[in-house]
This record gives structure tokens, sequence and C-alpha cells, in this order.
């Protein structure tokens, strides 16, 4: 799937961007390091299966996700194989 964004640097440089991964979890982490970097999100959506999916900026807070995520998959697998 891939990932299209946009942002604002710290001096006011406005730029686009690009990013194809299989999972989520690593696009979120991608917008996680932009966020981290002093970066402001202007915009991000993601494009799966030529399904538009716009993601909600505020989410978005600097922290990495991919690990929490992964761990709840593990929850959710344990709980349906029990």
């Amino acid at each position: 799937m891939w990932l299209f964004f946009s942002s604002v640097s710290a001096s006011g440089e406005v730029s686009t961007h690009s990013h194809y991964c299989c999972e989520v979890e690593g696009h979120f982490d991608v917008l996680n390091r932009c966020v981290t970097a002093g970066y402001t999100l202007l915009s991000a959506f993601v494009i799966d299966q030529g399904q538009r999916t716009d993601l909600p900026l505020e989410a978005f807070d600097g922290q990495p996700v991919s690990a929490y995520i992964k761990d709840l998959q593990e929850q959710y697998q344990q709980v349906l194989s029990s």
C-alpha cells in the first residue's frame, strides 16, 4: 500500500512524500518519525487496492506505534484461537 503525505518543516518549507510498505503500521511509524523530526503534517492518506483512506493527523504525536499494534494483533489472535 502507498502512503502519500505533505508536511512543513520548522523553516516553513512545504514538501510532499510517498512511501510504499506492505503494512500500515510501517506507514504510521514514518509519519511519527516526521513529527519527531520537527515536521508538521499537513495531510496524509494511504491507498490500498484502489481505496483511499485519509489519516487523522492528530493521531501522529511522534511516538512509535508499530510495536503496540503488533502486540494487539498477537493478543487478538490468541483470543480467537482459544
